[in-house]
């Protein structure tokens, strides 16, 4: 595996030239096949006026024809832009418009979602994706590989506050891989399912692994549930990545994992440590992960064997990867006290699309700043203790989040909790919770809660609601939820 002058398709394919590249329920693509469609929809793309240097949109659905129009742009030199096709239509037309994108490439299946948008360079991906070619074309000149130049821009999950639009460069992909590869070597027999969607970098780097090391891509119908479950017992794969919410819901069903699974990638969301101890006790060989769309994926990793004894860890840093704890100042902290996470490795990213406030704010020293607070103990393992938007500083104490959901869904009567904080003027902050149960009243919750957690940190208000509105990642959505609940 090297990142080399050469693009990684045409050097895998010459290594790998009749290996399975992707699967899924009706096709089964070889490396020379997807080389072959990867130059073929080049061609056509730059026909249409798609050059080096261009950012271009996809929007399309989950199959493995999304790695074929990525892997084209690369031959191109342009920088694909993954967005997310759940988005509203207005939603989609911001994110063009941020991250300066010139053409877009969707499918007949989501097009009509952009026909109120304003936006003439459309693309079908059926009429590029056409095999009505019967050999790749050659006739423009393949853009010289760098590791350097950018390899996409993707937009962060966005739960609170404005979404940004991280650039990484084919050299942090490289060493993302690297990294992750000391930790769980991928081979030419391993198969990773594709459980997660492409407009995440959990999902996105899941082919960009393969790629690089000869493995093999499963495409499930969809990333949902029932389909993740029936793609288990289709393909057999080695590797998996999950949501916390997913792989509740097959624990749920009492879907047990197949016979040569060796890892289950946990990651995306709060992963309580219930959830974890249940899974491995049904025989699924969890990994927990720390890592954010800014990190090209995981940086941090929790092997099966530790969740036992360290069940509230997010493991230990991957290889060429450093964390430390710092305090306000950016001084480094002693081992257990809880400060600030920032992170130094060859996968983080190089920017902030348009924003260079914000990049300077994240990027300090060589440093990624990643907002989230936590502590590392005296043997190394890394806990998250919250995330930037879990802190809420109210009346001068701070107090996290997680700790008081975690007390309301010890209620029996309450199925989903969301605690956050808005602005006061008397404390700062004020400590609010959305909540959902049918048969339970505020002054029965906080009457409940007074016993077990310190008063300061019981919600001043509380929202009782059908549901908790989330994306794919189990983030809740703060955008929805507030409009639910009349909070702007």
């Amino acid at each position: 595996m090297n990142p080399g002058n050469e693009h990684w398709l045409i050097e895998q394919s010459a290594r790998n030239l009749d290996r399975t590249a992707f699967l899924s329920s009706n096709k089964k693509v070889t490396y020379s096949e997807l080389l072959h469609q990867s130059l073929t929809t080049a061609e056509k793309l730059n026909r249409l006026g798609v050059r080096t240097g261009n950012h271009v949109g996809i929007l399309a659905s989950h199959d493995y024809n999304f790695f074929v129009l990525i892997n084209a742009l690369w031959f191109i030199g342009a920088v694909p832009v993954p967005l997310n096709n759940r988005l509203t239509a207005l939603e989609i037309q911001e994110e063009i418009r941020h991250a300066k994108i010139s053409a877009l490439i969707t499918d007949n299946a989501l097009a009509q979602k952009l026909s109120s948008i304003e936006f003439k360079n459309t693309i079908l991906a059926e009429h590029v994706l056409s095999d009505q070619d019967n050999a790749a074309l050659t006739t423009f000149n393949l853009t010289k590989f760098n590791s350097e130049n950018n390899a996409f821009i993707m937009f962060t999950s966005g739960s609170s506050g404005k979404q940004k639009a991280v650039v990484h460069t084919f050299s942090s992909l490289f060493n993302s891989v690297t990294a992750l590869n000391d930790f769980a070597k991928l081979s030419h027999d391993d198969i990773w399912l594709a459980s997660l969607s492409f407009y995440h970098v959990g999902g996105f780097m899941i082919p960009v692994r393969a790629l690089l090391t000869g493995a093999t891509v499963a495409f499930p119908n969809s990333v949902s549930a029932d389909d993740t479950v029936a793609a288990l017992e289709e393909f057999q794969p080695s590797h998996i990545s999950l949501v916390p919410t997913t792989l509740q819901r097959m624990i749920d069903q009492n879907v047990r994992p197949n016979n040569n699974l060796k890892y289950l990638f946990l990651g995306g969301g709060p992963s309580e440590k219930q959830l974890s101890l249940k899974a491995i006790e049904n025989g699924w060989p969890v990994i927990k992960v720390y890592g954010s769309t800014e990190t090209c994926s995981m940086v941090a990793a929790m092997k099966a064997e530790d969740v036992n004894s360290k069940p509230e860890s997010s493991g230990k840093v991957l290889l060429n990867c450093k964390i430390k704890i710092v305090d306000e100042k950016q001084n480094s902290v002693p081992a257990g006290e809880v400060g600030e996470i920032i992170i130094q490795a060859g996968s983080i990213m190089k920017e902030y699309f348009g924003d260079e406030t914000e990049t300077l704010k994240a990027l300090h020293n060589g440093w990624y700043r990643t907002g989230d607070y936590g502590r590392v103990d005296a043997d190394g393992f890394l806990y998250v203790d919250s995330r930037r938007d879990d802190l809420i500083i109210t009346g001068g104490e701070n107090v996290v989040a997680k700790e008081v959901r975690e007390i309301i869904l010890l209620n029996k009567k309450v199925s989903d909790a969301f605690v956050f904080g808005i602005d006061d003027s008397t404390w700062g902050q004020m400590i609010c919770a959305a909540v959902v149960s049918k048969n339970l009243s505020e002054d029965e919750l906080k009457i409940f809660m007074k016993s077990k957690i310190a008063g300061y940190k019981i919600p001043k208000r509380f929202y009782f609601v059908e549901s908790i509105p989330r994306n794919e990642m189990s983030k809740v959505d703060r955008k929805k939820l507030f409009e639910k609940i009349n909070l702007r």
